[in-house]
């Protein structure tokens, strides 16, 4: 049941070429390992050993999704790799929310400048109109993309924090 003060969003996240490279590649040699294992080099077991682990490890950032839940002034984002691991990365009290525009906006031009930590938790895909958005908390910036249900949700608690344009 949705009510008024809780909402979801979805977001999987653009994977990198290079990480599908090195999937393919760490599975690759490591198959090679196993080979030269059974032709009798003992010793190759524990490069294939290493190589598949991280061909395992690798798979697992080949597919990233965050998931946002806004419920009741705060904002939780959990990082979900290979659709099975699941990690709270932020818990955000949107009551200490400097601003949330959307990342191409003129309202963001005098936060631009400074030196905050700055975190990505979108698609990391360059859409047009622009659907990703930076949110600014104290001593830290979050690029985020929230959907347009989202967005009048936390502009109810501070509209004049948010910006849409």
């Amino acid at each position: 049941m949705m009510n008024e003060g809780y909402i979801e969003v979805l977001i999987r996240q653009k994977t990198s070429p290079m990480i599908r490279i090195g999937q393919v590649a760490a599975a690759v040699v490591g198959a090679c390992f196993l080979l030269m294992a059974l032709l009798g080099l003992w010793p190759a077991i524990v490069a294939a050993g290493a190589c598949l682990a991280a061909a395992y490890f690798l798979s697992l950032y080949s597919h990233v999704e965050y998931e946002y839940t806004y419920v009741d002034k705060e904002l939780q984002i959990d990082r979900i790799l290979g659709k099975s691991h699941r990690k709270r990365v932020e818990t955000l009290d949107m009551m200490q929310l400097e601003v949330l525009a959307p990342l191409n906006s003129h309202q963001l031009d005098s936060y631009r400048s400074r030196q905050d930590k700055q975190v990505d938790y979108s698609s990391r895909e360059m859409k047009q109109p622009e659907t990703r958005y930076l949110l600014c908390m104290p001593g830290k910036q979050l690029i985020l993309e929230p959907t347009e249900s989202m967005v009048k949700m936390i502009q109810n608690i501070a509209p004049r924090k948010v910006f849409t344009w």
